[in-house]
């Protein structure tokens, strides 16, 4: 009751502090006017000195536990600094970066709004994704550790070694190796980590992980990328230019995110939890703070965020 009352609360102090918030015609000043449509394919540029220069951290920016959004922030394609993103900010630099489609773009930074523990800003800093299981940030990460280690943010090599592993004698990523490299965070923490916790939503979120970096390092479709570029994005939170990578020509979307998780899990033959469904309506409903199998609504906060800014279902 509490946690309705909380969002009934937000959404109307939304309304009064943006009353054009409230109709859908004035939605786009808020989130941009194609944000839900899909990105046009990025001309490749032919060398790396044609991209934007790795710059790196500085003592009071701000990073998060996906390696993507701070390479971004590294290369000053999103803000540098990692604070202040909103929805359009996001929007531009996913796709200006990594071919990423505005409609994965917008419930990115819906969530990421709703980990702001002040949401009627309608922005959010890159740390404030650090928060443990409140939307992005979950237990058995590729690259970070769990939070019971006490830092569930930072990049972690021993653990990341983990992953390459299995990818040893390889030069390119394969969604069947990917899988099985997943599957085994999921198996160790759960061994280990007496407080892991993984339900449905992390398992969606889990899938979604590997399914990033395959296709944003690789191909959308295939999920094969090379290795070496792989290892840039996470070990150096830099976008690989020198070694030869650009952006796909095929956008990263929410459909082709959802296809290939439903691949990634058919390779490693987890089971899935009862009644879950695994594909873009999962994704999504993931990224709206909604139960994947029961539609229940499990954080009224982004519910409202999402309905604002016209996350559809």
């Amino acid at each position: 009751m509490y946690s309705f009352i909380v969002a009934v609360a937000v959404l109307l102090n939304l309304s009064q502090a943006f009353p054009g918030m409230a109709q859908k015609r004035n939605i786009a000043s808020i989130t941009g006017d194609r944000l839900t449509t899909v990105a046009e394919p990025v001309q490749a540029r032919d060398t790396a000195a044609a991209y934007p220069p790795f710059l790196g951290k500085r003592a009071a920016d701000v990073r998060s536990p996906c390696p993507g959004l701070n390479s971004l922030a590294n290369h000053d394609i999103c803000p540098r600094s990692g604070k202040g993103y909103t929805v359009p900010i996001l929007t531009k630099c996913l796709k200006d970066g990594l071919n990423v489609g505005g409609d994965f773009a917008l419930v990115v930074g819906t969530t990421g709004i709703g980990s702001n523990p002040n949401p009627l800003t309608l922005q959010f800093d890159l740390d404030q994704l650090d928060r443990h299981n409140i939307f992005i940030e979950h237990d058995a990460s590729l690259s970070r550790a769990d939070t019971i280690a006490g830092d569930n943010h930072s990049f972690n090599q021993t653990i990341w070694d983990t992953v390459l592993d299995y990818y040893t004698g390889m030069s390119d990523t394969s969604i069947p190796v990917a899988a099985k490299a997943k599957y085994n965070r999921v198996t160790t923490e759960a061994e280990r980590d007496p407080a892991f916790f993984y339900g449905p939503v992390q398992f969606v979120l889990s899938y979604g992980e590997t399914a990033l970096y395959l296709s944003t390092m690789g191909d959308p479709i295939t999920g094969v990328a090379p290795i070496e570029y792989v290892r840039a994005l996470f070990e150096e939170e830099r976008l690989p230019y020198q070694e030869g990578w650009k952006p796909t020509t095929t956008p990263t979307t929410l459909a082709t995110l959802g296809a290939m998780v439903l691949e990634l899990n058919a390779a490693n033959g987890e089971v899935l939890p009862e009644g879950l469904i695994l594909g873009e309506s999962s994704l999504r409903a993931v990224f709206k703070g909604l139960d994947p199998i029961t539609g229940a609504v499990l954080s009224p906060i982004l519910q409202t965020i999402s309905g604002l800014l016209g996350v559809i279902a």
